[in-house]
C-alpha cells in the first residue's frame, strides 16, 4: 500500500494500493486497466477512505508560447503547477491568470473544476484542452464550448464515467493587460503591471486562507449556493448586510463563507478538524485528523446553514472513496 499524504492537501494519512508517476503519453499507454484514480497533487481532493486500486500522478510537464497577432496561445503540460505557470507568465509580462495566482494545484486538475477566484474562472481563457481517455487508450482535444464550463464544473466533472486524464491545456491571452478587477480588494486599485495584480491577490489569499503546506486544507470546501431573485431578496431584508453577486441568468450567488459564519460556524472544531479563523469556508486539519472528523464537521456546517437560512450548501471538494468517488448525499 503506497501513502497519499503527501497527495491530498488535507494532508490524510490514507493509502492505495499502488501509485504511479506519469511523465508522458507513453507512460499512459502502459498504464494498468481497472480501478484507477486520476491525481494532480489532491488539492481539491477529500478520501474518506484507502483506496482499493492505482493512482495515477500528473507528472506531465513542457511549456510553449506562441506569439499570434494580438494574443498569445500558451501551451502547458497537465503536471504542471498552476502557480508557477502564472509566475513564469508574468515573469515573461504575459497577462491574463493573475486573478488565478497562488490557487495550489496542477494545471491539469484547473480545468475540471473550472477553478476560480478573485472574479474570473480559468475556462474564460482555456482554447482547448487535450486528454488520454484510458478506456478507449486514445488522445482527444476538446475546444471551449466542447469543455462545458460552468461554475465550478465542466464536462471533465459531470461525466465521471469516463476516466479522463488531462495531458494538456491551450490558453489563449490578449497582449494586451486589461486587469480584472470586479472582486472586492482589487476594485478601485490601479495596477500598471500583471506583477502588481500578481502581488495584491497572493496578499489577499494569504490574510484569508492558510497555507496547505503548514495547515492541511483544500481551500474553499463549498461552492457559493446560487439562489433565486426571490430568495436573495428575502434574505436582504432579514440581513441587509449580506453580500449578493446576480448572475446573468437571473439567478443571485451567495458567499458561503458569510453564510457559515452567520451560522457560527467560524473557527470551530470536531476533533482534530476544524474551520478556519479567518475564513470560514475552509475545513483545516489541525492535526492529525481521521477523513471521518472532516466528514462529520462538514455535515453539521451544512445543517447549522440550512437551519437557518433554509439554503443547501453543496461540497466544491471532490470526494473519494474505497472505490472512486462518491456523492456527498451518500455519505
Amino acid at each position: 500500500m503506497q501513502d497519499l499524504s503527501a497527495y491530498n492537501s488535507f494532508g490524510l494519512h490514507v493509502r492505495a494500493e499502488d501509485l504511479i508517476m506519469i511523465h508522458s503519453i507513453e507512460d499512459l499507454q502502459k498504464a494498468p486497466a481497472g480501478q484507477v484514480l486520476i491525481l494532480g497533487k489532491g488539492s481539491d481532493v477529500l478520501f474518506t477512505d484507502d483506496y482499493h486500486g492505482t493512482i495515477l500522478v500528473n507528472d506531465i510537464h513542457g511549456f510553449q508560447v506562441e506569439e499570434k497577432d494580438g494574443y498569445y496561445l500558451i501551451k502547458a503540460g497537465g503536471g504542471l503547477l498552476l502557480d508557477g505557470l502564472i509566475e513564469d507568465l508574468v515573469a515573461r509580462n504575459i497577462s491574463g491568470l493573475e486573478n488565478l495566482s497562488a490557487i495550489p494545484g496542477t494545471v491539469g486538475a484547473a480545468p475540471i473544476q473550472n477553478v476560480g477566484a478573485y472574479g474570473m474562472e480559468i475556462g474564460q481563457v482555456i482554447e482547448n484542452v487535450t486528454f488520454y481517455d484510458l478506456d478507449r487508450r486514445c488522445l482527444e482535444t476538446f475546444g471551449r464550448e466542447q469543455c462545458e464550463f460552468g461554475y465550478r464544473n465542466s464536462y471533465f466533472k459531470k461525466h465521471r464515467e469516463r476516466r479522463l486524464f488531462i495531458t494538456e491545456i491551450t490558453l489563449r491571452l490578449t497582449k494586451e493587460f486589461k486587469p480584472k478587477l470586479s472582486y472586492h480588494g482589487l476594485e478601485g486599485h490601479v495596477f500598471e503591471t500583471p506583477y502588481q495584480l500578481r502581488e495584491q491577490v497572493i496578499a489577499l489569499r494569504r490574510k484569508k486562507l492558510p497555507d496547505p503546506k503548514t495547515v492541511g486544507n483544500a481551500g474553499s470546501f463549498f461552492k457559493n449556493p446560487q439562489v433565486s431573485a426571490e430568495k436573495a431578496e428575502e434574505l436582504k431584508r432579514i440581513y441587509p448586510d449580506i453580500p449578493l453577486y446576480p448572475q446573468s441568468d437571473g439567478t443571485v450567488k451567495l458567499a458561503a463563507g458569510w453564510l457559515i459564519d452567520k451560522a457560527g460556524c467560524r473557527n470551530i472544531t470536531h476533533g482534530r478538524a476544524g474551520t478556519w479563523e479567518n475564513q470560514a469556508l475552509v475545513i483545516v486539519n489541525r492535526g492529525g485528523a481521521c477523513p471521518h472528523e472532516i466528514v462529520a464537521l462538514a455535515k453539521y456546517i451544512v445543517c447549522e446553514v440550512m437551519n437557518l437560512f433554509s439554503i443547501v450548501l453543496e461540497p466544491e471538494v471532490r470526494i473519494y472513496g474505497a472505490y472512486g468517488e462518491v456523492s456527498w448525499s451518500s455519505l
